[in-house]
């Protein structure tokens, strides 16, 4: 399935020189393991830029990275106006359920905050617990269930991973691309 017409898929890099000239947008989403510190991945880079912001969170015991757990923030020091921090829980906990579950708890915290345009890093994708190609196959399938519910709200969302994630994900997208046209726009 591929996400609806009208909403792009991009994709950025885990590196804070790329996001400091990258589009920005509304708010930037980066999963909290609740057993791994410290912070990897995008939250991991994101902290570093934020001088500790998220880790100092947490050692106050105002974020834990339990299950679903929404902690939303601004900063000026990013191009996102906010930031979603989303609990994912134990890392032996996880699975392609919990991958589903985050995502769609995702979409929601984002369409409630009324974010137009949005970047995600995909839950599990900073340990490789789920394959770069299925977490955005599954994610497409996500937005474009919320999409059809709630019309279309998300117009961009850029997917922060590594770079050999990013091409693997780009094939993904040429292929949803080739099997609905012009329902993928994607700028990599």
């Amino acid at each position: 399935m591929s996400a609806p017409p009208s909403s792009s898929i991009t994709f950025l890099p885990l590196d804070l020189n790329r996001w400091d000239s990258g589009p920005g947008g509304d708010a930037v989403v980066v999963p909290v393991w609740a057993d791994i510190r410290p912070l990897r991945g995008a939250a991991g880079l994101l902290d570093w830029r934020l001088c500790g912001r998220l880790s100092q969170m947490i050692r106050d015991g105002r974020v834990a990275g339990s299950p679903n757990e929404k902690l939303l923030l601004s900063s000026s020091r990013i191009p996102w106006k906010r930031i979603l921090a989303i609990g994912l829980g134990e890392t032996a906990d996880f699975s392609e359920e919990t991958y589903r579950e985050t995502i769609v708890c995702i979409l929601k915290a984002l369409h409630g905050i009324g974010a137009s345009t949005a970047a995600i890093a995909l839950p599990g994708r900073d340990i490789d617990r789920i394959p770069a190609e299925h977490a955005l196959r599954e994610f497409a399938s996500a937005l474009a269930t919320n999409q059809q519910e709630n019309g279309t709200w998300l117009k961009a969302a850029t997917i922060i991973d590594a770079p050999s994630a990013i091409k693997a994900m780009a094939e993904v997208v040429r292929t949803l691309e080739a099997a609905a046209p012009s329902a993928i726009d994607t700028v990599t």
